[in-house]
């Protein structure tokens, strides 16, 4: 805080509306609010109060020191940035970041969902699942993996074990249930398994 700045000038940063729903939805406290808030605007350029998908990749690699998120932070950008306006805000980040690393199980595959979900038209399609999978295979440590085992070979096993319809395209509900009873896939294709 600067020279004769209070914590209740930071908290005029933060509408009453605003923070009732931090808190409803994340369960954090007052400070703890306060404090993300300020390690989020300290990212933002000039007066912005989003991040654009530069700035959020940065960040998210300095809440991930230790795994290798460069791919993945663009699709994290994307799953983050729920009203697609291809900036995140403060309250959409600190939702999603809670839910992603604090949450229970299924919460955190609701948003693995999305990181998916390239396209936002509430399916997965083969194609998606692709795209992803180098990201997962970079985080994972295994990039060197397609040389045994290809993207395309890997998307195939995951399209049959997911797709319980067989209608070519994984919804949510098939993608939740798959990965709750697959620790492999999960394992494979949850960014947010170890967070």
């Amino acid at each position: 805080m600067g020279v004769g700045q209070s914590k209740s000038d930071d908290l005029a940063v933060l509408d009453e509306n605003t923070y009732e729903v931090l808190s409803r939805y994340t369960k954090l406290k007052r400070d703890d609010i306060l404090a993300w808030h300020e390690r989020f605007t300290q990212q933002c350029t000039g007066n912005l109060k989003t991040m654009n998908k530069e700035q959020f990749c940065k960040f998210y690699k300095e809440l991930r020191p230790q795994e290798n998120v460069d791919r993945l932070s663009e699709c994290v950008f994307r799953a983050f940035d729920l009203d697609g306006d291809h900036g995140i805000s403060f309250t959409e980040f600190l939702i999603a970041y809670i839910s992603t690393t604090e949450a229970p199980l299924e919460q955190k595959l609701r948003y693995a969902f999305n990181v998916y979900d390239i396209d936002k038209n509430s399916s997965i399609d083969r194609a998606e699942i692709i795209l992803v999978l180098r990201s997962m295979f970079e985080l994972l440590g295994m990039s060197d993996a397609p040389e045994k085992y290809s993207y395309e070979q890997c998307a195939d096993n995951i399209m049959k074990n997911l797709d319980s319809n067989s209608d070519e395209r994984i919804s949510k509900e098939e993608f939740i249930q798959g990965l709750k009873n697959d620790p492999f896939l999960q394992s494979l294709m949850n960014p947010f398994q170890h967070v």
